[in-house]
């Protein structure tokens, strides 16, 4: 028979933590509060595997966006300190040159998946030898790790290289239809703002709201009930 728990989940940085109600009852017949009650309940970590049990919708706007998944390189192995900024590099038996294979250079920009906590959007500092030609790469992320010793990636990561990147007005934003003509609102609303219409500034935050709430509640799914109030006719 199939047993019914409860899930819940918190948001921890850029993660998503998932945890599980434990509860104990009081199913004790010789005591006097014997009944649905529960003696305790708290949120633990999920002790079973439910397999095909939770279904998660999540949406994350990121400040980039991977042209291609296609363009990926998988040769990055080690990592290390370079006064204080994160150094990663192709320290295999096969070097390839970062700046002739994927025209990679200062001020550009790459993404990192399998990486552990350096998961994530890098900015290039500089592209340069160790061993190879333009097998290493400093990227601006501060690390202050080990500045002589290369350490080994744990899997093996994904170097995504054509990106587009947020830096500017001119970046394309993947939103619906229906949220552009909210960010339309928004954007009256600042302008309004920085003129001193605080009447017109009220009533484009009250648009905007009222748009994004109807955008909100289009995502729910399921039944809906409407209750008449106290005093309506029945």
């Amino acid at each position: 028979m199939a047993t019914t728990r409860q899930y819940a989940y918190y948001l921890e940085g850029n993660e998503i933590a998932i945890v599980e109600k434990d509860v104990s009852f009081d199913n004790d017949v010789d005591s006097k509060d014997y009944g649905p009650g529960a003696t305790r309940q708290r949120w633990r970590s999920p002790q079973e595997t439910i397999a095909d049990g939770l279904k998660i919708k999540y949406v994350y706007t990121p400040n980039y966006r991977i042209q291609t998944t296609n363009d990926v390189d998988r040769s990055i192995t080690q990592y290390m300190s370079t006064d204080g900024k994160l150094t990663i590099a192709d320290n295999s038996s096969t070097y390839i040159n970062y700046a002739s294979a994927y025209a990679l250079a200062a001020d550009k920009y790459i993404v990192l998946t399998q990486a552990g906590r350096f998961n994530g959007l890098h900015k290039i500092e500089s592209v340069g030898d160790n061993g190879g030609t333009n097998n290493k790469i400093i990227l601006t992320t501060k690390y202050t790790g080990s500045e002589t010793v290369w350490t080994d990636f744990e899997e093996t990561p994904g170097l995504y290289y054509a990106l587009d990147v947020l830096e500017d007005e001119s970046f394309e934003l993947d939103l619906p239809n229906y949220l552009q003509k909210a960010l339309v609102y928004y954007v009256k609303a600042k302008i309004a703002e920085d003129s001193g219409d605080l009447k017109l500034k009220e009533y484009s935050m009250r648009e905007f709201k009222k748009m994004i709430e109807k955008y909100e509640s289009s995502r729910i799914t399921g039944l809906r009930l409407m209750i008449p109030g106290a005093h309506a006719i029945r």
